[in-house]
């Protein structure tokens, strides 16, 4: 199949989730209005892993000590090499 692609004009972040037997993305309603996306439409969907960062865990992760505190310390620690 070919198709013909305007451009990419959106950088969305998404988190996928379950949809009966497959994944589902939802494109945000800002999106869907400026470009007119309709049920049924074709979009092109380029799709890149998002590994989260250290900081981004800091609530999901059980640290004994505070996240801002241990990076500081590995950044002290650099110095010392």
């Amino acid at each position: 199949m070919s198709c013909i692609t305007m451009g990419i004009t959106w950088n969305v972040l998404a988190k996928a989730k379950k949809w009966g037997n497959s994944i589902g993305l939802v494109i945000p309603a800002d999106v869907v209005k400026k470009e007119r996306i309709q049920p049924g439409d074709a979009v092109e969907l380029v799709v890149r892993r998002r590994i989260p960062r250290l900081e981004e865990l800091g609530g999901a992760v059980k640290l004994r000590h505070k996240l801002d505190n241990l990076l500081r310390e590995m950044e002290e620690g650099w110095d010392d090499l």
